[in-house]
């Protein structure tokens, strides 16, 4: 199990972590310490503490989406912030680099030990892109144990049918023979393809490249996406979990044509007062590529609603 980590000296906290620590890379950025450790826990889960700040002892808890990519692309997000405590980056087994033999390759396990990844930390605040946005609205007893909870860029809802008729609205290429290929021979060169192929869906013309660059870079595995896609099926997905309490910020934006914003702005179990919905005009499905701004704003907001309940 986890040790519960909350904010320590940095000596300290590398005697708290060498015994299950794969790499440590530490910077000092003036009153912040942005650091590269790596645990795993009884359950293969890989966790990547990437920073620990000054501040209010929050443990923020940022999940990749896919799911499949590794969680190293929200390096990318995560620098754009300045949120106080520690930030981890997780990764399920199976997800991105974690690889692990100890792994059986069955992802419904990801659903028996989810909220006890959640429950080991103090002050747990959850962000979730797409995926690891979507995957926690399966679970109601998180209600009792996050302290605020961020999800940008996903739905409460199966999607795909509204992406397709959202996506219709922009001059996007057609995407049929990469996905064909892949349904026909699934393996990871023709997900790759077509994963690249879904690019113009991600991103607005003026950071398609930028976007493509960065995604290049990232592993993410195809099994895992096709087990999500063929359980949200399964399971007619719909949020189980609507937040009643904890502070919540739900962002979406008007490029995103993987997971189109109407779909949480149209769900009126939604509509609560510890909820904010925000959408941005001038983003993709990695909404702080294109508008960082906003997205830093919509974080300090959410801290200082954080504080004000402490």
């Amino acid at each position: 199990m986890l040790k519960k980590i909350v904010i320590l000296s940095s000596h300290l906290l590398s005697i708290l972590l060498m015994p299950v620590m794969v790499c440590s890379e530490t910077k000092n950025f003036n009153e912040t310490q942005k650091m590269k450790n790596y645990l795993y826990d009884s359950n293969h889960v890989r966790y990547e503490l990437y920073q620990t700040n000054q501040g209010k002892p929050y443990n923020w808890l940022f999940f990749p989406g896919g799911p499949g990519a590794d969680s190293s692309y929200l390096h990318s997000l995560v620098d754009e912030l300045e949120l106080p405590g520690n930030v981890w980056l997780i990764d399920l087994p199976g997800n991105g680099g974690n690889i692990q033999e100890g792994f059986s390759g069955d992802f419904d396990e990801w659903i028996n030990f989810f909220p006890g990844i959640v429950k080991q930390f103090d002050n747990p605040v959850l962000v979730g892109h797409s995926f690891g946005g979507m995957f926690p609205l399966l679970f109601p007893e998180l209600e009792n144990h996050l302290k605020g909870f961020v999800i940008l860029n996903a739905t409460p809802v199966l999607w795909l049918e509204e992406a397709v008729k959202y996506s219709k609205h922009f001059n996007l290429p057609d995407l049929s023979k990469e996905m064909q290929e892949f349904t026909s021979n699934p393996n990871q060169e023709t997900f790759n393809a077509a994963l690249d192929a879904c690019m113009p869906y991600y991103f607005p013309k003026e950071t398609l490249e930028k976007g493509r660059q960065l995604l290049s870079k990232v592993v993410f595995q195809w099994q895992p996406a096709v087990w999500w896609q063929q359980k949200a099926i399964a399971l007619n997905f719909s949020a189980k979990w609507i937040p009643q309490h904890v502070p919540t910020l739900i962002i979406g934006s008007k490029y995103d044509c993987i997971c189109p914003f109407s779909l949480f702005k149209e769900d009126k179990r939604f509509h609560r007062s510890n909820i904010r919905l925000l959408f941005i005009e001038n983003a993709g499905h990695m909404s702080w590529i294109e508008n960082p701004k906003a997205i830093r704003d919509a974080f300090v907001e959410i801290s200082s609603r954080l504080s004000e309940i402490d």
